[in-house]
This record gives C-alpha cells, sequence and structure tokens, in this order.
C-alpha cells in the first residue's frame, strides 16, 4: 500500500493569523514547534485547494504532497500568488517525454531530466523564516536528482528533513481522525 500524504503547512506562529479564517472543524496537525499541518476536503492528490490563494494573504502557506510510489511536489503560496512549485511524477522517469501522456494530457508542465519542473525557486522558502543554510540545502536538493534511486525516495525525505516536517506522513484529510494528536480550528 502506498502513502498518499497531502496537506497544507504553516508556520506554528501563523497559526492564529489563519484560524479565524478557516472553517470551523478543520483538522490541524502540529508537526513540530515549528509547523503545523492542516487539512480541507478540497485538498488533493496533486492539486492544492482553490481557497489557499485567499488564506495566503493571511500568511505563507506551503502546500506538500507524497504520493509515495507515484511521486511528490509542493507549492507555495503567499500574497494570494503561487510563487514557487515542483512535481515530480515518477511515472514520466524511465521515458523520454517531450508531451504529456495519459492521465497527465491536461496538465501544463515543462519536462526537463525526466521530471517534472515548473518553479521550484528555493529563495522562496524564505518566507517561512528558514536558515541560510536550510536554504542551501534545498537549493542543492532542487539542483539533484529529485526522483529516486537505489535507496528509493530520498529526494522527498530529505526535503521533509530540511524543513523539519518528518511528520507529514501517511495524512490527509480523508485520514485525520485516525490521528491521536489533532486538533480542529
Amino acid at each position: 500500500m502506498s502513502e498518499f500524504t497531502y496537506g497544507n503547512i504553516i508556520r506554528t506562529v501563523d497559526k492564529p493569523k489563519l484560524a479565524e479564517n478557516l472553517t470551523t472543524g478543520t483538522p490541524t496537525l502540529k508537526l513540530s514547534e515549528e509547523w503545523t499541518a492542516f487539512f480541507t476536503s478540497e485538498d488533493g492528490e496533486f492539486v492544492a485547494s482553490q481557497q489557499l490563494t485567499t488564506l495566503s494573504e493571511h500568511c505563507p502557506i506551503l502546500y506538500f504532497t507524497n504520493m509515495e510510489d507515484h511521486g511528490w511536489g509542493f507549492e507555495i503560496f503567499h500574497k494570494g500568488e503561487a510563487i514557487s512549485n515542483l512535481q515530480v511524477f515518477y511515472e514520466l522517469m524511465d521515458s523520454e517525454v517531450n508531451e504529456p501522456i495519459g492521465e497527465y494530457e491536461d496538465m501544463e508542465f515543462a519536462v526537463l531530466d525526466g521530471y517534472m519542473k515548473q518553479n521550484p525557486r528555493p529563495e522562496a522558502f524564505r518566507i517561512f523564516g528558514l536558515k541560510e543554510e536550510q536554504i542551501k540545502s534545498i537549493e542543492e536538493l532542487l539542483a539533484g536528482n529529485l526522483a529516486f534511486d537505489d535507496e528509493e525516495f530520498v529526494a522527498v525525505e530529505k526535503f521533509k528533513e530540511i524543513l523539519g516536517i518528518e511528520e507529514m506522513s501517511w495524512v490527509r484529510y480523508e485520514r485525520t481522525d485516525e490521528r491521536e494528536e489533532k486538533d480542529y480550528i
């Protein structure tokens, strides 16, 4: 069974700014002292909820997905717009792809070096107050192999480690009831 994780991540200090703008009953999960995740029924496997553009007027939001053996990605929303994003689709890794195929036909993207790259800007992570060494680590990660290698899914796990969001695993809106440590807005 594959891990299907997706949701919205904010700095814990920003939770009060966002709380009054979220629907009552929105599940949240404290990932660490620095990070909190919230989940909506509109979150999608590779597509963030449209409400994030509005919510990001109050604080920056990182939409994160990890579909284990299908791919992973992120999108950063700030002041009403997506300022950085990346989607890696493992299904596209083994072939030379110049045009969208199959279920990806309707998606806008560029395929570079066998993976999907939209606008992965490491400096965009500064809005979350990350330290300079974290920004540098993200930059190095995004410049490397973002898929998987002999050690399996190294890039996505390294990404989570750099940010300190390792607890963002095996969770999404439909699975928040299973988590003891959840809370609600």
